[in-house]
């Protein structure tokens, strides 16, 4: 077993899956991952592409990170596949898994240049450029939902386990086709119900986008767009789970690259930011986005990745000293794994950010209202411009072999520049 939760710790680095609104950027990240609203972060081509005409600054950023996310994989751990007929509960936490789980890593990264000056806004609007790379990678169980069942076999009798209300199980006679039509230890000595999915997608973007603000007496209304080339490149491996398995011959067929695929599409993203223009609520500004309306598709033979629409919507207070900001997902996203039950996301949360002279300091917290990761604290500090580090961490903790380790964890470097 050891070696299976090693080998599968491997295969998720290199294997990529799993698409959601996501994050570009540090200021966003140590803001509880806000941004729709945010007028201050150089990534309104990311967040919200009417942000682009929402200042007169010219805005140059860059940012590379990692994330981890995992959802009871680390159960396994704990689990001796080639013995688990002996212990019910092994069984009943393999089932557990089997219905539940993931095991993700995701990097995003990316530059930004945004053009802007009070003559150019104001005549013709403001225009973004980017590079967006994205590195999504997976490692989850896809179970036989009908053979999952606590029943074994004892001196070729077969017993149906049951819970009882002692916390111990209640052995129930039932037949050999029971057994081997639906028991979890069966399907294991066969090898042939349960799979572990390693898939990858590699997704590189090249956006441009363009915004104009619209002057009324009390308020400016900002509408953005940006069209996207888009170039996935996908992998996907099976590999039948057995208290037999043999990882290390799978991995190295993964790893040989024949099983990676190239399509290329475009997508296009939409934004609306609004501005209050009275003395006592100038700095409030309220945006919404609609990122890929147009469903972007990459075709592939071992089927297609579709990315459908996000939306999001934000409010944030954007004085020059101090912001505070929130968002919203209006709807849950589909992540794109392999388990038998689809797991979404649908992320909120928001922070403040202090602009100091030489320095600035962000603080937040957010939440993914479908995941078990629990409340995520996010921070970031940002030194003269030239290096700005951003974590994230989950409070939910994982428990593998004695070693604990939050659920959730973000981390991102890099840097930004306004004139």
């Amino acid at each position: 077993m050891k070696k299976i939760f090693f080998v599968a710790g491997i295969l998720s680095v290199l294997n990529l899956e799993a698409l959601e609104f996501g994050g570009i950027g540090n200021v966003s990240a140590g803001m509880g991952g806000a941004g729709v609203a945010l007028k201050a972060s150089p990534y309104g081509l990311y967040y919200n592409p009417a942000l682009l005409s929402a200042d007169n600054k010219t805005k140059f950023g860059y940012s590379i990170g990692v994330e981890y996310r995992q959802k009871n994989i680390d159960k396994l751990a704990n689990l001796n596949l080639a013995n688990i007929a002996s212990s019910p509960k092994d069984m009943e936490t393999l089932q557990d898994v089997l219905k539940d789980n993931n095991l993700s890593i995701t990097s995003q990264n990316g530059i930004v240049f945004q053009l802007s000056s009070s003559v150019i806004r104001e005549e013709f609007g403001s225009i973004a450029l980017g590079f967006f790379g994205s590195m999504y990678s997976s490692i989850s169980l896809n179970a036989d939902p009908n053979r999952m069942g606590l029943i074994v076999e004892n001196g070729g009798n077969y017993y149906k386990l049951v819970s009882n209300v002692s916390g111990g199980y209640t052995p129930q006679a039932t037949t050999q086709t029971d057994y081997e039509q639906h028991s979890i230890v069966y399907a294991l000595q066969q090898g042939d119900a349960h799979k572990i999915v390693a898939s990858s997608f590699v997704l590189s973007e090249i956006p441009i986008g363009y915004a104009k603000t619209f002057y009324f007496k009390n308020s400016n209304l900002n509408l953005g767009i940006a069209a996207k080339y888009m170039n996935g490149i996908n992998a996907k491996q099976d590999v039948y789970l057995s208290d037999h398995i043999n990882l290390s011959n799978e991995l190295k067929k993964f790893s040989g690259g024949g099983n990676y695929q190239l399509s290329s599409t475009f997508g296009i993203d939409l934004g609306m930011m609004y501005e209050i223009d009275l003395p006592k609520f100038r700095y409030l500004t309220f945006g919404v986005v609609a990122k890929n309306i147009n469903s972007p598709t990459f075709k592939y033979t071992s089927g297609n990745i579709v990315v459908k629409p996000q939306y999001r919507v934000g409010i944030a207070y954007n004085e020059r000293y101090f912001t505070v900001a929130f968002d919203a997902d209006i709807l849950p996203n589909e992540l794109l794994n392999f388990n038998y039950e689809k797991q979404k996301s649908q992320m909120l949360g928001g922070g403040v950010k202090f602009d100091l002279k030489y320095f600035d300091l962000r603080a937040g917290a957010m939440m993914d209202i479908r995941q078990n990761d629990g409340l995520i604290l996010t921070g970031g500090i940002n030194v003269l411009g030239l290096f700005d580090i951003a974590l994230q961490s989950g409070t939910k903790l994982g428990e593998a072999k004695g070693y604990k380790i939050p659920k959730y964890l973000n981390l991102k470097i890099g840097g930004s520049f306004s004139f």
